[in-house]
């Protein structure tokens, strides 16, 4: 299928306003390593920034979700949220009465084992999915209480999904995956294309723009799926395992860059994980286990362990 069939067959009928706050400074987290195939720095044909010159029809709209810019109110609230599954005749309860409070701008660590209700948890903060009992506020609005558009409008343009799995399309190309988000908030196509191209600048992939996710490396589909996730500008970037699929050093790479995303644009980052290597970019960590918040523990950024 093409990206114009996908986005035909899939995209509801929205009219939402377009994020497009600044990424400039994020194009310093390219790995200078990996410029065009001809060795050529790529940013040299991208010499206006095409989140800042929309900035305009953003600060117009009156339909825009901004997020609060009072420190003392909470992004995400979670008020004794329990999810039950029904297995048969049997209740699984993967969450039992949690509680939690997200700020912005805090880069926040998820840590448990597998089965300790972690993705469950996710998929609750990502507005995948509400509780079976309890609330949860995004921006101070209770999830449960929207309906289906307005949720994918949440999901569209406040939060940036980063997965294991990447999620790219297989038939699509790397700018067309990083297009798709766009597509389905109806940006114009000339501009759409101008943030491809300079999100993939920006992780270094302008030289892939055209391969397919086939073709490209686990570290290179990662920083595709990063590349999408930014393309509305999300104030929220939500990662789920970002590394569980890629080698130490490309890891390393990918938590540099979201850590840059955190420090110079100041976006709320949650990593939901089991890896402990992770919480050195935490400023806290909440630790799972059996659907329950065993403890909440605010940190220094890489402070060592053992010395909390």
């Amino acid at each position: 299928m093409t990206l114009t069939e996908i986005i035909d067959s899939f995209k509801t009928k929205l009219d939402p306003s377009k994020i497009v706050n600044s990424l400039e400074k994020a194009a310093s987290f390219n790995d200078e390593s990996e410029n065009d195939s001809e060795g050529n720095d790529s940013r040299e044909d991208l010499k206006i920034n095409p989140y800042n010159n929309s900035g305009n029809d953003f600060a117009k709209s009156s339909n825009a979700i901004r997020i609060s810019k009072n420190g003392e109110d909470p992004l995400i609230k979670l008020i004794d949220v329990w999810k039950i599954y029904q297995m048969g005749e049997v209740e699984f309860a993967a969450l039992k009465g949690i509680n939690l409070e997200i700020y912005e701008g805090e880069f926040l660590v998820v840590l448990g084992p597998s089965g300790s209700g972690k993705s469950t948890l996710m998929n609750l903060l990502g507005c995948l999915d509400i509780p079976s009992k309890g609330k949860v506020c995004l921006n101070s609005k209770d999830i449960s209480e929207l309906d289906e558009s307005e949720l994918a409008l949440i999901r569209g343009q406040m939060i940036g999904f980063i997965f294991q799995s990447f999620n790219l399309i297989p038939t699509l190309s790397t700018e067309e995956n990083v297009l798709l988000p766009l597509e389905f908030q109806e940006e114009d196509r000339h501009i759409s294309r101008q943030k491809a191209a300079y999100l993939l600048d920006i992780v270094g992939l302008t030289d892939k723009k055209k391969n397919l996710p086939s073709q490209l490396s686990g570290g290179q589909r990662q920083r595709v799926a990063i590349a999408r996730s930014l393309a509305v500008n999300p104030p929220i970037i939500l990662a789920d395992e970002p590394t569980g699929n890629l080698d130490t050093k490309t890891g390393d790479y990918i938590l540099g860059f979201l850590d840059g995303l955190h420090e110079r644009e100041g976006k709320t980052i949650i990593i939901v994980t089991h890896d402990l290597d992770i919480v050195k970019y935490a400023t806290r960590v909440v630790y799972i286990r059996d659907g329950e918040i065993e403890k909440i523990e605010k940190r220094t950024k890489n402070e060592p362990e053992g010395l909390k």
